[in-house]
């Protein structure tokens, strides 16, 4: 694709499936079927907007605003979120074109500030945003709360076992594969609800990394006698972009076209 032809428009119901794709490559794995309820209850919340860039019917792009109001202001305020390009259309100004939308559509619902919150490794999107005079005012600090990010949360004060593999297809293997061990009758001592796998797919030419808790990898080790460890890190050192991708007694068996769609790759938006 040498040139694009953009449109913006409100993300709809049907924009589904690229939306997944979409938010897979932002490193927010989503399945399609969930996103339609998502966009409803973001469409049934007055100051919120989901926008999605086309090129030639194509969906390669969007983003989402949301205003809101602040006892220190008379005006509301305004909050980019779940900005990203497809990999395969970045660099050709349809993320410009998406921020500036973005930008007049809180302008025109009253706001006069705008601003977004942005992980301290995607530096490349630090620029970018800095080319469009925004500036790092300030520091983002996070709670907690759902009984799912809890169990995240406690996963960092345990160490993994770091795994990588040099193609997508390998770590896919992998993953099925173990997950069909885990799922099996036969008991194992390395079998339960404590096993985590962590994921974190390529950015670009990266390989793609698999970081297992000790129970974990006593499962491997169980399963297929040799498994080569890289590294061991503490939990709080696992990207913030990884993700559960086997948990013992929750995942069940996949194949490897499952565990394959389950690590989508990771991407920096730009």
């Amino acid at each position: 694709m040498d040139s694009v032809r953009i449109r913006i428009r409100p993300a709809r119901a049907d924009d589904a499936p690229a939306l997944s794709r979409l938010l897979d490559q932002l490193g927010y794995p989503s399945d399609a079927a969930e996103i339609p309820d998502r966009l409803a209850r973001m469409h049934a919340r007055p100051g919120t907007v989901a926008l999605v860039a086309e090129d030639r019917g194509q969906v390669v792009g969007c983003v989402t605003v949301h205003l809101f109001s602040a006892l220190h202001s008379s005006e509301p305020n305004a909050w980019l979120t779940a900005l990203v390009v497809d990999e395969t259309t970045r660099g050709k100004g349809v993320g410009s074109a998406l921020v500036k939308h973005a930008e007049d559509w809180a302008i025109e619902h009253g706001a006069q500030r705008i601003a977004l919150t942005s992980a301290l490794r995607r530096t490349e999107a630090h620029e970018f945003y800095k080319t469009r005079d925004y500036e790092h005012t300030g520091v983002r600090l996070a709670k907690v709360l759902s009984k799912e990010s809890e169990r995240a949360t406690a996963s960092r004060s345990r160490e993994f076992h770091v795994m990588e593999f040099a193609h997508h297809d390998e770590a896919a293997a992998f993953v099925a594969a173990l997950s069909r061990f885990l799922d099996s009758p036969k008991p194992t001592a390395a079998q339960g609800s404590s096993v985590e796998v962590w994921a974190r797919s390529p950015v670009r030419s990266e390989t793609v990394k698999l970081y297992l808790n000790d129970a974990a990898l006593q499962a491997a080790r169980t399963a297929f006698s040799a498994v080569a460890v890289r590294d061991t890190i503490a939990g709080d050192a696992l990207p913030d972009e990884s993700f559960l991708i086997i948990e013992g007694g929750v995942t069940p068996a996949w194949a490897a076209a499952e565990a394959s769609a389950k690590l989508s790759p990771i991407n920096q938006p730009n």
